[in-house]
């Protein structure tokens, strides 16, 4: 006799075929889906540690003072000494990285009790520049980096138009503010000496 198969069982292989397709379509969007969400975690913690890192960056000192800061005075008209120019020697913190010192990168601030310029012109003219930026020792480039060591002189006297103008007196406090591209500021606050001398050192 012929063995006849039952619509009933038919009917159970189909249902189980359909049930393995549907299986596998889930496991493939559920694998799909667990690369998405692990390659936006990843993406969102590579993001995270460079936003970290230069937060870092900025929030640590680049830049910090070599040496004391040294102020010079001229005699005036009136046969009285004032402020004529103040030098500040500066170097890169340990394990940081190069320091731009082009005109274009640094800015250097000045303030006391009488002006305040957020940005003090640097010019070839000896007669106008408000601030000259130098190398004292290193390789020759426009890179303050580890070793080596740069000079700032502020010209107070050429920022008040005259060493007769300069109003800067004794017992005045000034503030000088060093602004590299990336990394904190580096802020000089000292005090004028009660009295001038041509040479001060003011620590």
């Amino acid at each position: 006799m012929r063995s006849r198969r039952s619509p009933a069982r038919s009917r159970l292989g189909l249902t189980g075929l359909e049930t393995a397709i549907i299986l596998i379509a889930f496991v493939i969007v559920a694998a799909a889906f667990a690369f998405a969400v692990l390659n936006l975690g990843f993406a969102s913690t590579q993001k995270s540690g460079e936003v970290l890192k230069a937060g870092l960056e900025e929030a640590t000192s680049s830049i910090e003072l070599s040496g004391s800061v040294v102020a010079s005075a001229e005699k005036g008209s009136d046969n009285q000494y004032h402020i004529s120019n103040i030098t500040i020697y500066v170097k890169t913190a340990v394990g940081k990285r190069p320091i731009d010192m082009r005109n274009e990168t640094l800015t250097v601030a000045y303030f006391d009790p009488y002006v305040h310029i957020d940005r003090l012109l640097r010019s070839d003219n000896a007669s106008e520049t408000e601030v000259t930026v130098t190398e004292v020792s290193g390789d020759g480039d426009n890179m303050l980096e580890f070793g080596e060591i740069w000079k700032i002189v502020v010209n107070v006297k050429n920022i008040y138009g005259g060493i007769d103008k300069v109003s800067l007196e004794p017992n005045d406090v000034f503030k000088i503010e060093i602004k590299p591209s990336v990394g904190s500021i580096l802020k000089v606050e000292r005090t004028v000496p009660p009295s001038l001398d041509p040479v001060m050192d003011l620590g």
